[in-house]
């Protein structure tokens, strides 16, 4: 499965600027948000200087991806200036784009150094996955596994019963990792990052009021991404994302996210807002 997923996350060159991608659930549903901004990043990676590393990623949700169909991605060279890069990344199915993603780069710098403290947690050790936790409950879905599957290892620290969610505070911790290693491949980490930062986002604003994401009557969906890098990291080895409702009202969700590194280095940050309405 893990070779899956990378392979999945490496969309293949189809002439300048042009890529194609799979997907990871061809079963699913829906295709997973998280999967496209991933490959969004391989595919800007692959057309910027190898000096120049990516720091940042806005992306738009336009429209629901077909999960039995390929996905197109066509990358626009913005400007590569002085100090920056920028991408534009289209992806289409059927000639039509389900999500536009600006992605920019830049050269090494130095500057001064902060960070808030990473918040005090159980070790990943001492807590079930969630693929374990689902087998036990018998309600694994083979179809759409994100936190379930055999590629990523997902421990949550106060874990949801997702199927039957009760009101609780909008925070959520999970230490994440993929289940093995991953090559030393340019960009192939931050576009794994990419994909573990859209798991938790919506479902942090669901939490608040007890509602299911599949709930009757209650329309959800993702409506923008963004995605900022701060440090080199790995992600096959463990990092926490603490994720935490902003604000909700007016049919939409918005939500932050912070993934922290074991020894405590803040290296990314994310914020998402998701449609939330009745329908």
């Amino acid at each position: 499965m893990l070779d899956q997923l990378v392979q999945v996350l490496s969309p293949a060159p189809q002439g300048e600027g042009r890529f194609l991608g799979a997907n990871m659930h061809p079963q699913a549903f829906r295709v997973y948000g998280g999967q496209v901004l991933a490959q969004c990043v391989s595919a800007a990676v692959d057309t910027v200087p190898a000096e120049r590393e990516i720091h940042s990623q806005h992306a738009y949700f336009l429209r629901p991806g077909k999960p039995a169909e390929p996905i197109e991605f066509e990358v626009e060279n913005a400007r590569d200036g002085y100090s920056f890069s920028s991408r534009r990344v289209v992806a289409l199915q059927g000639g039509k784009p389900i999500l536009v993603s600006s992605i920019s780069f830049q050269a090494p710098s130095r500057g001064d150094d902060y960070q808030p403290d990473m918040p005090q947690v159980p070790p990943p050790e001492s807590l079930a996955s969630e693929r374990q936790r689902s087998l036990e409950a018998g309600n694994l879905d083979e179809s759409f596994m994100i936190t379930t599957g055999e590629d990523l290892d997902i421990r949550v620290v106060e874990p949801v019963d997702w199927m039957n969610p009760t009101p609780r505070e909008p925070v959520l911790q999970a230490w994440m990792k993929t289940t093995g290693a991953l090559p030393d491949r340019r960009g192939l980490h931050q576009a794994v990052l990419a994909y573990l930062s859209d798991a938790f986002l919506i479902d942090v604003c669901l939490i608040v009021h007890g509602r299911h994401f599949d709930g009757a009557g209650f329309q959800v969906a993702s409506l923008d991404h963004a995605l900022w890098f701060h440090e080199d990291f790995r992600a096959d080895q463990w990092l926490l994302h603490t994720v935490e409702a902003e604000r909700i009202g007016g049919g939409r969700g918005l939500a932050r996210g912070s993934f922290y590194t074991s020894d405590g280095r803040l290296v990314a940050t994310t914020m998402q807002q998701g449609l939330m309405r009745f329908r």
